[in-house]
């Protein structure tokens, strides 16, 4: 696999949004396929809301800072151009949090896929076109680079069974989760 897991996010400067439109969303997500294949990187999980984004990538070390830069860069180049606008489009430095074991893995994937939900945009994790949650656990086929294997293998086999299981450790409310129906290595990080 890769050196290690990291909880990344970025936004814009306020107030502009970072995403205006779903032809930011489509360019963005060009520089950044482009961006983990030149890295060996692979993405995890990613979700992308109008101000920021958040994903979970492995790579190998010393590859983030390469990876976030050329797809902040690219991308903030293009928007500008599109949009007419003029200067930084990124706010601060990207934000990135090591992932250090599973329960850390499985908190930020669950994080990832309620945002859009929190924000108001869909009402179910699984309908947000802009997040891999749907096609993590097999509802939609959006994001073939996205590699999930690490979140759904925690839940066990068939690829199905582990789908169902996955889905309903996120789509949960939180504490509703007795009995487990987990395979003991998640059973004990939910609980």
């Amino acid at each position: 696999m890769h050196a290690g897991l990291y909880h990344v996010a970025a936004g814009s400067t306020r107030p502009d949004p970072f995403f205006r439109d779903d032809v930011d969303r489509a360019a963005f997500l060009v520089e950044f396929v482009a961006a983990l294949r030149k890295e060996r990187a692979v993405c995890v999980a990613l979700c992308f809301l109008r101000t920021h984004y958040h994903l979970i990538l492995g790579v190998d070390e010393g590859a983030l800072p390469r990876v976030m830069q050329r797809v902040n860069w690219r991308y903030a180049l293009a928007a500008n151009r599109r949009h007419g606008r003029r200067g930084h489009l990124v706010g601060r430095r990207y934000f990135s949090v090591p992932i250090l074991d599973d329960a850390h893995l499985l908190a930020g994937f669950r994080y990832l896929a309620w945002n859009p939900v929190r924000a108001g945009i869909v009402r179910r994790p699984q309908d947000s076109r802009w997040s891999s949650y749907g096609t993590t656990v097999g509802v939609r086929r959006d994001y073939s680079f996205v590699d999930a294997r690490v979140v759904v293998g925690m839940f066990g086999r068939p690829r199905a069974v582990a789908n169902e299981r996955l889905r309903g450790f996120v789509e949960a409310p939180t504490g509703a989760l007795e009995p487990s129906p987990w395979p003991p290595r998640v059973a004990r990080l939910v609980a």
